[in-house]
């Protein structure tokens, strides 16, 4: 697979955020990585709006490697340190209205529903630092351990995954489980599920082949 046959996945998916509502204007980014380069949004992008070649193309220093007149995205730092310590090919942040909501609130974000096996259980919430500083990367990379979703406070989501449709896949499920939280803690204090509980689920929608589980694809 060659690094340009990933520009126009890469704009539907962030076409298909700008849609969803999940970022408001230059909010969120994203990349996907084929070997030893990356294919990433540029710095301001509007998401539904960004074309293919709009991308850039970087090496795993942070070197442009390919001609144009964009600047990559000024999260790219996040993005490098996830794929150096992940084995993800993808990676989606945006700003949904939920996940910012809850990133404010919690430390952690409770698994309220078996949907959280799909981002690996609880979803851990990064320290805030400002965009682009090596202290937010820091925190990014340490809150995906062993998950492939994460929240950012008082910033964002940030998810990984094997494609760029599986990442925001992700980010969506975090999106759901903060709107179901935000509501269920409003109302009283929710039943949260159990790490046995998790596994379980893991287990049945294994040995059914349903596919959207374990989502542990890092």
């Amino acid at each position: 697979m060659d690094i340009v046959d990933q520009r126009v996945p890469l704009c539907v998916a962030a076409h298909q955020l700008a849609a969803a509502s999940t970022s408001l204007s230059t909010g969120g980014n994203l990349s996907v990585r084929v070997g030893d380069r990356v294919l990433v949004t540029p710095s301001g992008a509007r998401l539904g709006a960004v074309q293919p070649d709009q991308l850039v193309v970087v090496n795993m220093d942070g070197s442009v490697i390919e001609e144009t007149r964009y600047r990559p995205t000024a999260e790219l730092r996040f993005h490098l340190d996830l794929y150096r310590a992940t084995s993800a090919s993808a990676i989606a942040h945006a700003h949904p209205i939920a996940s910012v909501a809850v990133s404010t609130i919690t430390e952690l974000l409770p698994p309220i529903h078996y949907d959280a096996a799909m981002v690996g259980g609880s979803v851990r919430v990064a320290p805030y630092a400002v965009f682009g500083s090596p202290e937010l990367s820091e925190g990014v990379v340490a809150a995906l351990f062993e998950r492939t979703a994460a929240l950012m406070r008082n910033h964002g989501s940030v998810a990984i995954g094997g494609n760029i449709e599986t990442a925001c896949e992700h980010l969506g499920v975090v999106e759901w489980l903060s709107e179901v939280y935000l509501k269920a803690v409003s109302a009283g204090a929710p039943a949260i599920l159990s790490d046995d509980q998790l596994t379980e689920v893991v287990a049945t929608a294994a040995r059914r082949a349903y596919q959207p589980y374990p989502g542990r694809d890092r």
